[in-house]
């Protein structure tokens, strides 16, 4: 059924079947956009059934000892200047370091994403980092250590602060 609708000079053709059509196609918009992101949200949920603990320690080529946040790719906050080391865990839970490095910039968002796209460039999924109040020139030296430090093992030497069990 067509219906004229007079608006000043202006006809309006309305076809209520094209209105209803268009009801029918819209009510279950809300429910798929809801379903969509629940299923995304479970997607992205990290898995820390203890795998994952929130500090872990780095060993440098020099003995001293990191301390570090542990987060993963998808959820690091915005960083300040710091240290962080970008990691692969396997689904066994195995972690394999990608790469080890600073974050200069003043701008923490502009520091998040220089991870990110490093991260995903890698393959990564997990980020380790140390915030450092100091100088570029430090943070690059706590860097070269972690790097050498791992360099001069076969196997990761890290230290889990929430462990009961720490490695000898």
């Amino acid at each position: 059924m067509l219906v004229r609708a007079g608006f000043g000079s202006f006809g309006v053709l309305l076809c209520f079947e094209s209105i209803e059509m268009a009801v029918r196609r819209t009510e279950g918009v809300k429910r798929r956009v809801k379903e969509r992101r629940d299923a995304a949200s479970a997607r992205h949920t990290p898995d820390t059934a203890g795998i994952v603990p929130s500090q872990q320690a780095w060993r440098g080529a020099s003995g001293t000892v990191y301390a570090h946040t542990v987060s993963s790719l998808l959820f690091c906050p915005e960083l300040p200047e710091a240290t962080y080391l970008l990691l692969h865990r396997d689904a066994g839970g195995v972690a394999q370091v990608l790469r080890v490095g600073t974050l200069d910039s003043k701008a923490r968002s502009l520091n998040l994403a220089r991870v990110r796209q490093i991260g995903a460039t890698l393959g990564a999924n997990e980020v380790h980092f140390r915030i450092e109040r100091s100088s570029a020139a430090e943070r690059a030296r706590v860097a070269f250590d972690i790097e050498n430090g791992l360099a001069g093992n076969a196997v990761l030497a890290e230290v889990a602060f929430d462990s009961a069990h720490q490695s000898a």
